[in-house]
């Protein structure tokens, strides 16, 4: 079985630069034109950084916070993933296609986010090639999650899911609704209750 930590760190980066150097090593001037254009908000709890329908023009990186992607289905929403700080994220699909998403990205915390528009990470490619390695890495690292974890999920347990999301995100229970955690794994609040209380 393929381990977590293949995909995930736990060691929080403060800042969008830190980030991207703990994957490729960018040197003062890369770091310089990242902050340059990086946009710095911060979002109320709440508050949808994109709809379903809208096109993602932004890739987030979370510095203090966190957030869920989610979609419908049969009039509910379905949470589909959770981040907190030091984790990237947009609708990866509507981001690298511009086309319209089909999911929505959620603050679920009040949460301060750095984010660059497609043009400007198109931009530091052309310019960087440091950044071009790490633009590949970043897709290499989406596609490959998605290919294991949403074939795994298909056969893991709900107690299984419920310690792979807390490998990643330890403090989940105490940050993120219950309800969109049992929406994420799939069961109902009754059963996250016993599968908490029983580890």
């Amino acid at each position: 079985m393929i381990s977590e930590t293949l995909f995930f760190d736990n060691t929080v980066s403060p800042s969008l630069p830190e980030f991207i150097n703990s994957r490729v090593q960018i040197n003062i001037e890369v770091k310089t034109a990242i902050e340059s254009i990086c946009k710095r908000e911060e979002f109320k709890k709440g508050q949808l950084l994109i709809k379903e329908g809208m096109v993602a023009h932004r890739l987030y990186f979370i510095e203090e916070g966190s957030a869920r992607t989610y979609y419908h289905h049969d009039g509910k929403d379905v949470t589909s993933w959770v981040y907190r700080e030091g984790q990237m994220l947009t609708t990866w699909t509507s981001f690298y296609t511009q086309i319209p998403s089909h999911e929505n990205i959620e603050l679920t915390e009040t949460t301060r986010i750095c984010s660059l528009t497609f043009d400007e990470l198109q931009g530091l490619y052309l310019k960087y090639p440091k950044m071009q390695e790490f633009g590949r890495l970043m897709v290499e690292e989406q596609l490959v999650f998605i290919d294991y974890f949403y074939k795994g999920f298909v056969f893991m347990s709900a107690r299984e899911k419920y310690d792979l999301l807390l490998s990643t995100f330890p403090d989940v229970t105490q940050r993120i609704n219950l309800g969109h955690i049992a929406s994420f794994l799939g069961i109902s609040q009754e059963t996250l209750s016993r599968i908490r209380k029983n580890k």
